[in-house]
């Protein structure tokens, strides 16, 4: 076995299940918090891990840091990095209480049986003045004929207030059908369309704490605000789904194999 970097996994053990409220609470409005997913001893050791891939050594290598700020505005090059696939260089972060809570909750959530999930990673990076997300959906990168049965888990690695930059959602909005025109050309709602500003005001942002996560459904409607504090936010994010739900290819979810998750 090759040697682990950074070692193994804290042993300390965490292991969470969702309640039937829980599941209640997901199913009708497309998301969830759960405080404390994971202990503080792993999230100090993910961090390890994640300021090495996010070392600017490592731009340009596989497993490196890729710019997502939107290198056409001078201004904003560099604010919004991501990894994809952490899981492929250090496997052992699948051994993590962060990945095998988040796999109980999302089968649960998603009433799959553990065996039909697989899943992939990614990091986040947003430094100060990174730019915000509109509002989407994560299926919208996933062939439009499927029912989905996938969820993102977003987990902060340390306190998110919302002047960073905090996740929002709009509660229940993954149940809409929504008329084309709602939509522009990547897919974001469109923001000058009236029944979308009245969709707008239902949003509302989390504030989260480190080993706090945010479960959501990947047709929820989702944003992120503008980071404007003077830190950087820094997040691991896994996402869930049934096998029967392959990416469209060419997208990013189809850059790499899925991974298929053991006990």
């Amino acid at each position: 076995m090759p040697e682990m970097m950074f070692g193994p996994p804290p042993a300390t053990p965490f292991a969470l299940t969702p309640s039937a409220d829980e599941v209640a609470f997901f199913r009708e409005n497309g998301f969830l918090v759960v405080e404390r997913l994971t202990t503080d001893e792993e999230i100090d050791w993910l961090r390890r891990i994640y300021d090495h891939i996010f070392d600017p050594a490592n731009t340009g290598k596989p497993g490196g840091p890729v710019d997502r700020s939107g290198v056409m505005v001078p201004e904003a090059r560099g604010k919004l990095q991501q990894s994809f696939f952490p899981e492929v260089q250090f496997p052992e972060i699948l051994q993590t209480n962060f990945v095998k809570n988040a796999r109980r909750y999302a089968a649960a959530l998603l009433d799959q049986p553990l065996a039909q999930l697989t899943a992939w990673g990614h990091l986040i990076k947003k430094s100060p003045g990174g730019r915000a997300a509109s509002w989407h959906q994560d299926h919208a990168y996933w062939q439009p004929e499927f029912d989905y049965c996938a969820l993102g888990v977003w987990m902060p690695m340390h306190d998110v207030p919302i002047e960073m930059g905090a996740m929002q959602f709009i509660p229940g909005s993954h149940r809409l059908t929504l008329q084309a025109e709602q939509m522009d050309e990547l897919d974001f709602l469109r923001p000058e369309v009236p029944a979308n500003q009245a969709l707008f005001a239902q949003g509302i942002a989390l504030s989260l704490e480190p080993g706090d996560v945010v479960l959501f459904h990947s047709g929820l409607f989702h944003a992120a605000g503008r980071n404007d504090s003077n830190q950087v936010k820094c997040s691991a994010v896994f996402a869930y789904h049934g096998k029967s739900n392959p990416p469209l290819p060419g997208t990013r979810s189809a850059a790499s194999e899925d991974v298929t998750l053991d006990d």
